[in-house]
């Protein structure tokens, strides 16, 4: 099973990738629907995918004005992304020290359970909490060691906005293009603004690179390895992905 649908030079790994702490997975505390106990059991399921790699906040999700007022501008917060990943790359030559940093600041920019929810898309809730759990972990650990591998030490991003930030209903789209070494793409932020130990901040969910959604690109990959191998066999190939080190 292919990590990413996406092969594109260093910007590979920003499209198998987010940029907030491990968010729980919505629902995990609501009872499964019943189809959930025979996924559970037979580890498989089907679901009907919509075309297209757009990506789209799941129905249930509602945004907390509070959280919204206090998230603050969507491209400074990307841009204060870019400026700890510059810092990082300049502060240490040691290429495992740096990856360490970037995957513990991972931790606090995305939103893990939502991404995991989109991942899986029309499938999440037929899965058990504990199996939402166990899948938002890997896909956490898959998405960072793609990510890191693509950061060297004295290679910073260089970043160049695309028009004004598009927000509503705490949503937000932050596009901009950006240039490693002499390889540019095109990159779109997806955000959510959530309430945090404080009022509020935004968390990334998903990321496109030349218009293909890191969310989509994922979802399309595991759906064939559901309708083949069921649960099993995709938890299976994800802890296979998941042990690989992120250090090249």
């Amino acid at each position: 099973m292919a990590v990413c649908a996406i092969r594109r030079a260093s910007f590979a790994g920003l499209l198998c990738s987010g940029v907030a702490g491990l968010a729980v997975p919505h629902g995990a505390d609501a009872k499964p629907p019943a189809k959930a106990e025979s996924v559970a059991k037979s580890g498989s399921a089907k679901a009907t995918e919509r075309p297209g790699t757009a990506p789209a906040v799941l129905p249930e999700w509602t945004p907390d004005p509070a959280a919204v007022h206090a998230a603050g501008d969507p491209q400074a917060f990307v841009q204060g992304l870019y400026a700890r990943l510059t810092e990082a790359t300049q502060a240490t030559t040691d290429i495992a020290v740096l990856h360490q940093r970037i995957a513990a600041d991972l931790r606090g920019l995305v939103d893990w359970g939502e991404m995991a929810r989109g991942t899986l898309g029309t499938r999440w809730v037929e899965t058990l909490p504990p199996q939402r759990a166990e899948f938002t972990e890997l896909l956490t650990k898959m998405v960072t060691n793609t990510y890191v591998k693509r950061f060297q030490p004295g290679r910073p991003v260089a970043v160049a906005w695309l028009g004004k930030p598009v927000a509503a209903a705490g949503k937000s789209e932050v596009k901009a293009v950006l240039t490693v070494g002499k390889t540019s793409a095109e990159v779109a932020y997806f955000l959510l603004a959530r309430p945090t130990p404080g009022p509020g901040r935004w968390w990334v969910w998903d990321i496109s690179v030349d218009g293909a959604s890191q969310v989509h690109s994922y979802r399309t990959s595991f759906k064939r390895v559901l309708d083949k191998e069921g649960w099993p066999g995709l938890i299976a190939r994800m802890k296979k992905a998941a042990d690989k080190k992120t250090t090249p």
